[in-house]
C-alpha cells in the first residue's frame, strides 16, 4: 500500500500533468493552422513553444505517440533502461562493416521524443564541430552563432555546496542561461568514479576540463550534467521544459496518436498542408484527413521519419521515387543520404575483483533498491538520482595513439577521398562533391590536434563504452514502398557503420585505450579482469574481428544528417533558413538537417537548433 501511495504521490504531485485539452481524434481538430509541426519530439516542442509566444500565431503539433506520465521515465536511475512503451523498433539493413549483422533501430513515439526516454546526457560538441557547419556553406551556424542558443535553452543548478565539495562537481556556469531545460548533477556518485578520474587525468594525462564542455572545447575529461529538475529531481524533458509551460495557450494544439503520412503540394510546388492518419497502435483504419497550413509545415519527425515523409511526398531522389510510382515534386538526391550516427563499443566488458562495497551492482539487490526508493521518495536524494554517469572523456587523435600522423597519411590525406562511399552516394555527383568537402574539413580539424575523434562516458561502474564521435562512413535512409505506416512501411535504414577504414582504426585504437586505462595504477587498485573479448584477443586482426562480430553497434541512438543543411550543389536539402530547396512553405527542424554529427550526445545541440530555428522562422536575428 505504501508503495502504491508513493507512486500516486509522484504521479500527481511531482509530475505535473498538462492542463490543455489533448486531441486524440483527428476528426475533431481544426482544419487550418498557421504552422503544422510534424513530430512532437524535442525540436518540435521547442519550436511550437516559441512560435506560440505570439498569441496571434496558431500551431498544431502532430505526434505518433502519447504523453507518458509513468514514474519510471521520470526518475533518473531508470534512464538506464529501454522504455519500449515509448519506442518502436524497425530492423536495420545488414551492416557489411559489422559482419552483415542487422540491428534494432529504436525510434521514439512519445511527446518529448528522445528527451523523454534517453540517458539524460547533456554534452556539447567542440567549437570546431559547429564551425565546420558554417564552413560547409551555412553562415550563422558556427560556434558563435550557436552559443547564444545553447544558453537560451538551458539553466544550470548545482545540487548544493556540500555535494559539490563531496563529489567535485565543476562546470562553467557561463555556458548556461536561464532557459527552460534544467541541467544539473545527481545527489549521488559511486566511489570507483574517483579511480576512473585519477586514471584518466593523473595516470594517462588527459586534461581535466574544469569548464566542462560548455565553452567550445571538449578535449579532455569533464563533468557532464544531466537534464534534471532541481526541485523535484526528475527528468527535465522537452515535454516538461517546453510543452507544459505552454500547454494552456489557446493557440497551441497537440494531436497525439496520429502521424503525418504525406505532404500536400500544389502545382507550383508549394506545400499546402499535411495528410494525417491515426497511428496503427490505435486503429487499423487507413483513412487520412487533410489539414491545411496557412504559413508553413515544419518537419520535426527525426532523421528517419522526416526523410520518409519527404520521399513519400515526391521530395527526394528521382532515381528512388520514380520506380515506386511516386510523382516528382523536386529531385533532391540529398534526401536520405549523408546518414550519420555514433558507432559505439558497448560489447566490451570487464569486472572488478576488488570492487568497493558501494557499487552499481547493488541495484539488483531488492534491499538496496527498496532503501534507495524510500530515500528518494522522502528526500529526493540517494542512488536513484543517478543515471548513467556524469563524466566523459573526449580524445583527439594524438591523445588516442602515438601513430596519429601515420593514420592521417594512410587514410585521410589521399586523393581518393570518396572511394569508400557506397554506390548510392557515388552515383549522385552532388553527394560525392558534398562528401569530399566534408572529408577535407574533418581531416583538417583532426590534423590540427584539436579535433575530437573518440568519447568514453563513465560513472563508477565496471564499464567504459567507447564511441567514434566523428565517423567518416556515410549511410542512407531510403523507402522501398509507398506504405506511409511508420512500422509496416518502415524505410531501409543502412548505417554503413565502420565501412571507412579510418573509423575502424579509431575503433581498434579505442579498445587499446580501454585496456591502457584498466592497466593504470589507479584502476589496478580495483583488480579489473577483462571478460569480452578476452585477454587472448591481442593482434590488430583479432581486435578488428571482435569489433565487427561482437563489440560494436552502428548507433548510439543519435541518427542525423539525412536532410542536410548544405548548398544544393553539395547535396543539400535545406538552406541556412531551414527551407527545403525547390519547395515553398516547408522547413525542417530536427537532427536530419545537421550536415555533420557533433562530437557529443546530440540532445543539447538539438535544443540549441530548435531555439535558433524558432528565431529563423520568426525572422528574429541574434540572441534576445
Amino acid at each position: 500500500m505504501a508503495f502504491a501511495f508513493s507512486i500516486r504521490c509522484l504521479l500527481l504531485g511531482v509530475i505535473r500533468l498538462a492542463v490543455a485539452v489533448i486531441i486524440r481524434d483527428p476528426s475533431t481538430v481544426n482544419r487550418t493552422y498557421d504552422y503544422i509541426v510534424a513530430g512532437g519530439g524535442l525540436t518540435g516542442l521547442v519550436v511550437a513553444n516559441r512560435l506560440t509566444e505570439d498569441p496571434n500565431t496558431s500551431v498544431l503539433v502532430v505526434e505518433y505517440g502519447d504523453f507518458d506520465d509513468r514514474w519510471d521515465v521520470a526518475i533518473p536511475y531508470h534512464a538506464r533502461f529501454l522504455h519500449t512503451e515509448d519506442l518502436f523498433e524497425i530492423p536495420s539493413e545488414p551492416q557489411k562493416g559489422l559482419w552483415n549483422r542487422s540491428f534494432s533501430v529504436w525510434l521514439r513515439k512519445t511527446v518529448g521524443g528522445g528527451s523523454t526516454v534517453n540517458g539524460m546526457a547533456l554534452s556539447r560538441g567542440a567549437r570546431a564541430d559547429y564551425d565546420a557547419w558554417e564552413a560547409l556553406g551555412n553562415p550563422g551556424w558556427g560556434w558563435e552563432g550557436m552559443f547564444p542558443y545553447f544558453k537560451r535553452s538551458s539553466s544550470l543548478t548545482y545540487p548544493g555546496p556540500e555535494l559539490v565539495h563531496k563529489y567535485g562537481y565543476v562546470v562553467s556556469p557561463e555556458g548556461y542561461g536561464r532557459g527552460p531545460m534544467q541541467a544539473g548533477f545527481p545527489k549521488w556518485q559511486f566511489p570507483a568514479l574517483n579511480n576512473y578520474i585519477d586514471a584518466w587525468t593523473k595516470d594517462i594525462g588527459v586534461e581535466y576540463r574544469t569548464d566542462g564542455d560548455t565553452n567550445g572545447e571538449n578535449i579532455g575529461m569533464a563533468w557532464k550534467p544531466i537534464d534534471i529538475d532541481p526541485v523535484n529531481i526528475t527528468r527535465s524533458s522537452a515535454r516538461k521544459a517546453y510543452y507544459d509551460p505552454a500547454s494552456g495557450r489557446a493557440n497551441l494544439d497537440i494531436l497525439v496518436g496520429c502521424y503525418v503520412a504525406t505532404l500536400d503540394t500544389d502545382p507550383s510546388a508549394s506545400v499546402t498542408g499535411v495528410n494525417v492518419r491515426v497511428a496503427r497502435v490505435n486503429s487499423s483504419s487507413t483513412k487520412q484527413i487533410f489539414l491545411r497550413s496557412g504559413k508553413e509545415v515544419i518537419l520535426a519527425a527525426g532523421a528517419v521519419h522526416t526523410t520518409k515523409i519527404l520521399q513519400l511526398s515526391g521530395i527526394g531522389p528521382a532515381a528512388l521515387l520514380q520506380p515506386l510510382g511516386i510523382g516528382i515534386v523536386v529531385d533532391l538526391p540529398g534526401v536520405g543520404a549523408n546518414f550519420q550516427d555514433h558507432p559505439t563499443n558497448n560489447g566490451y566488458s570487464f569486472k572488478f575483483l576488488n570492487e568497493p562495497s558501494l557499487n552499481p551492482n547493488l541495484y539488483d539487490e531488492a534491499s538496496f533498491y527498496n532503501e534507495s526508493w524510500d530515500e528518494y521518495m522522502a528526500n529526493r536524494t540517494g542512488p536513484l538520482t543517478w543515471a548513467f554517469g556524469n563524466n566523459r572523456v573526449v580524445l583527439s587523435l594524438n591523445n588516442l595513439t602515438n601513430d596519429y600522423q601515420a593514420l592521417m597519411d594512410d587514410f585521410l590525406h589521399g586523393n581518393e577521398t570518396s572511394q569508400y562511399l557506397d554506390d548510392w552516394h557515388k552515383q549522385h555527383p552532388v553527394l560525392e562533391a558534398g562528401y569530399k568537402l566534408q572529408h577535407q574539413i574533418m581531416a583538417q580539424v583532426i590534423s590540427e590536434k584539436h579535433g575530437s575523434v573518440m568519447e568514453s562516458v563513465f560513472g563508477g561502474a565496471a564499464g567504459s563504452p567507447f564511441t567514434v564521435v566523428k565517423p567518416f562512413s556515410r549511410g542512407t535512409v531510403l523507402i522501398n514502398s509507398t506504405n506511409p505506416d511508420p512500422i509496416l512501411g518502415a524505410p531501409q535504414v543502412n548505417y554503413q557503420a565502420l565501412t571507412h577504414p579510418f573509423d575502424m582504426k579509431l575503433a581498434i585504437e579505442g579498445l587499446k585505450m580501454v585496456r591502457k586505462l584498466l592497466s593504470t595504477p589507479s584502476m589496478a587498485l580495483l583488480h579489473p579482469v577483462e571478460i569480452v573479448p578476452g585477454a587472448n584477443v591481442t593482434t590488430e586482426a583479432q581486435i578488428e574481428e571482435a569489433i565487427r562480430t561482437i563489440l560494436y553497434r552502428p548507433s548510439n541512438s543519435h541518427p542525423c544528417c539525412t536532410a542536410a543543411m548544405l548548398p544544393l550543389e553539395l547535396g543539400g536539402v535545406v538552406d541556412p533558413q531551414l527551407r527545403v530547396y525547390g519547395v515553398q512553405g516547408l522547413r525542417i527542424v530536427d537532427a536530419s538537417i545537421l550536415p555533420l554529427i557533433p562530437s557529443a550526445h546530440t540532445q543539447e545541440t538539438m535544443y540549441a537548433v530548435g531555439e535558433k530555428a524558432a528565431d529563423v522562422i520568426k525572422g528574429v536575428n541574434g540572441y534576445r
